[in-house]
């Protein structure tokens, strides 16, 4: 699936382990009419934060069970 990244997060936290960074874009969603806001959580060695461009598009994988499983830039 491919998609434009229109905002960024990190979360982490050291109390409760968790550390991940979320990527919102604008895609189908069932109800919505028109385009929804959606959010997918992204596992940091998929790709560092800072590597994550607003604007950018990029191609995104899921696995069996709807876990991202690859998420790279796309090439022009």
């Amino acid at each position: 699936m491919k998609i434009k990244v229109i905002g960024k997060a990190h979360r982490e936290e050291e109390r409760n382990p968790y550390n991940f960074n979320q990527v919102h874009y604008n895609g189908p969603d069932r109800g919505v009419e028109g385009m929804a806001a959606l959010t997918l959580n992204l596992n940091p060695p998929l790709l560092p934060y800072a590597d994550i461009k607003i604007g950018g598009e990029y191609e995104v994988d899921f696995g069996l069970r709807g876990y991202v499983v690859s998420f790279t830039p796309t090439k022009f």
